[in-house]
């Protein structure tokens, strides 16, 4: 007699399944479009087993904002650099690991990042600042700045790439083709991401160096 086969068990889905498959649903549809139902027929679930891993959507977009986070290489980063090279290669890298979740930008703009691996990444990055020297307050408020100017500069850039097809650009030789349209049309599109990133951290050293510079 051929014994009865068992059903196969589903793997319990894990708050960052979850995260990672709303992430790549706004990435897909974009935020607006965003429902538990649609999610659930992605996961190939009822809506109900997400709200047992998250208190509400809300809840579910903190873990989001989180998964964004981690595709930041921290450990990749020039730790043994002086801070401020650091903290230009961070913002650098959180700027590449934002633009590749365009409409996500909203979300992660409008909450703060409360995880294990942002933790240890403040906590480690404020300790080697206190070694060179700037305490840990003066610290954090750097490290805010410069999270608040890569947020802000990735999310106006994500915009212009979005209205980029309604770009009306005058031509060369155009009559309106003036030093503005030159300049632009000169100037690679995330160069001043970089030059105000190191014009702020240079300002930011200055500010807070213990012999004013």
């Amino acid at each position: 007699m051929t014994p009865m086969r068992q059903p196969r068990r589903r793997t319990a889905l894990s708050q960052r399944d979850i995260a990672r498959a709303a992430l790549e649903l706004i990435d897909a549809d974009g935020l607006a479009a965003f429902s538990m139902r649609k999610l659930g027929a992605r996961l190939g679930t009822d809506p109900m087993t997400i709200y047992r891993r998250f208190e509400d959507q809300e809840d579910l977009f903190d873990e989001v904002a989180v998964e964004m986070f981690r595709g930041v290489p921290v450990e990749d980063l020039p730790w043994d650099a002086a801070w401020p090279d650091l903290l230009d290669a961070y913002g650098s890298a959180l700027h590449d690991a934002l633009l590749r979740h365009p409409n996500a930008l909203p979300l992660y703009g409008t909450r703060p990042v409360r995880s294990q691996e942002a933790t240890e990444w403040g906590v480690r990055m404020l300790l080697k600042m206190a070694d060179q020297g700037v305490p840990s307050p003066s610290a954090l408020q750097v490290a805010l700045c410069v999270n608040e100017y890569v947020i802000g500069h990735t999310m106006a850039r994500s915009a212009d790439l979005t209205a980029s097809h309604r770009s009306r650009a005058p031509e060369p030789g155009s009559a309106g083709f003036n030093v503005l349209a030159a300049a632009v049309a000169k100037v690679q599109p995330d160069a001043h991401f970089r030059l105000g990133l190191r014009a702020l951290i240079d300002g930011l050293q200055r500010a807070v160096s213990p012999h004013g510079g």
